[in-house]
């Protein structure tokens, strides 16, 4: 099982980052919360993270308006972008107070793999490693950040003592990456599971069309063969709704624990790239030593950037598309069933009514109105869709040219 082989390089490095605290039991395939090592381990990394934190923000931002060759707008940008690590302090917060629920979503996603023969097709590979690709425009900007020619690493310092001090800052520097691989962590878990359930939606959607093309050959007369055909029918129907109401915990038990994590993400990102965007502008418009490759090589980036935004959010309207097609595929078995025509059959009208009911569980997690059902909205506040990031790249873009108009009227 290399799918799950993968899954357990993946726990494990959740694991020693002190993401997970929960210990992954290989053998019996499932998460356990007792285990005393693992708990120790976490909880010290753990402690050290939310105490480490506040003083290499400080190191990093505390002397920074005072760096003689660090313009407004450098030090805004800096700040800016090290506001994305104040969200590990929740996130640690999430990892413990959470650890049963945690668990729970585990043990069910790995029973769901388990249990329906779940192995990672290649197009689940290919998304999750083009996601993990993208995902290192995050560190790359982190870098740049930190030690570009307008960082407070590159700072010249005035004096000898703040000049023994790069070591600290470095150290720093390491740490606000670590902390940055925690939060990209958390979205990369929620992309994979999310992808998974999509793939395992589309089989669902197959097996229905299956059903459909095993109606269309059983004989229309009622008998002995037609009611054999039913109850295979039936037997296959009720695996589907089993499997569906594992998905459906699984997904919506995922979007109640991070739904706050989520929102803190996306809050910082929008703030991050409005900052980043008017950098590269400033630095296309005002900077003496301009160069072309640099700012297409920046330009490059902030692009790969949003498209790995974009995917985020992208996977949660293929869901809601593959749900779409889920209930297309159910309805169109319900039709071959007895609709239109009188039920000759126990097992026809057994079949039907148990399709309506089915109906009626997708017609209600599909609609759109968000006073009614919030499944893929964040903490009630925001919509996980394409048309949501189409909306925060329409403002992210108007709030640059804000800015721009400002500048130029106090600059020239």
């Amino acid at each position: 099982m290399a799918s799950l082989s993968l899954l357990r390089i993946f726990f494990e490095v959740s694991r020693l980052i002190g993401l997970s605290n929960l210990h992954y039991d290989h053998r019996k395939q499932f998460f356990r919360h007792d285990h005393v090592p693992t708990i120790a381990y976490c909880l010290l990394l753990d402690v050290a993270y939310v105490l480490v934190l506040p003083i290499a923000t400080v190191v990093l931002t505390g002397n920074l308006y005072t760096c003689p060759d660090m313009g407004m707008f450098a030090a805004v940008y800096n700040v800016v972008g090290l506001v994305k690590l104040v969200t590990v302090v929740l996130l640690m917060g999430s990892v413990w107070f959470q650890r049963r629920r945690l668990q729970n979503l585990g043990n069910e996603f790995l029973a769901m793999l388990r249990r329906f023969r779940f192995a990672m097709g290649n197009d689940c590979r290919r998304r999750c490693l083009w996601k993990l690709l993208l995902t290192t425009s995050r560190f790359v900007l982190m870098v740049q950040q930190l030690l570009v020619r307008d960082s407070l690493i590159k700072c010249k310092m005035s004096s000898k003592f703040e000049r023994s001090l790069a070591p600290i800052f470095s150290a720093a520097m390491v740490f606000s990456l670590l902390m940055l691989l925690l939060v990209s962590y958390v979205d990369l878990t929620v992309y994979m599971i999310q992808v998974n359930g999509n793939w395992l939606l589309e089989n669902m959607s197959q097996n229905a069309r299956e059903m459909v093309q095993d109606l269309k050959t059983l004989p229309k007369r009622n008998g002995n063969i037609r009611n054999m055909g039913l109850r295979q029918v039936l037997r296959a129907w009720q695996r589907v709704w089993e499997r569906c109401m594992r998905l459906d915990r699984v997904l919506q038990q995922l979007l109640e624990i991070f739904q706050w994590q989520l929102l803190f993400n996306l809050l910082t990102t929008y703030i991050f790239n409005i900052a980043t965007l008017f950098r590269m502008w400033i630095y296309i418009e005002y900077d003496q030593n301009f160069h072309l490759w640099k700012g297409i090589l920046s330009a490059i980036i902030f692009l790969v950037h949003h498209v790995e935004i974009m995917m985020q959010f992208s996977v949660f309207e293929i869901n809601r598309k593959k749900w779409q097609e889920l209930f297309d595929s159910m309805e169109g078995l319900w039709f071959m069933t007895c609709f239109g025509n009188r039920c000759e059959s126990r097992h026809e009208l057994v079949l039907s009514r148990k399709l309506e009911f089915f109906l009626l569980y997708l017609s209600r997690k599909l609609q759109r109105e968000p006073q009614r059902v919030r499944r893929l909205h964040i903490a009630g506040l925001f919509d996980l869709s394409l048309h949501s990031v189409h909306r925060m790249t329409r403002s992210v873009v108007s709030n640059v040219l804000v800015l721009c108009q400002i500048a130029y009227k106090i600059y020239g």
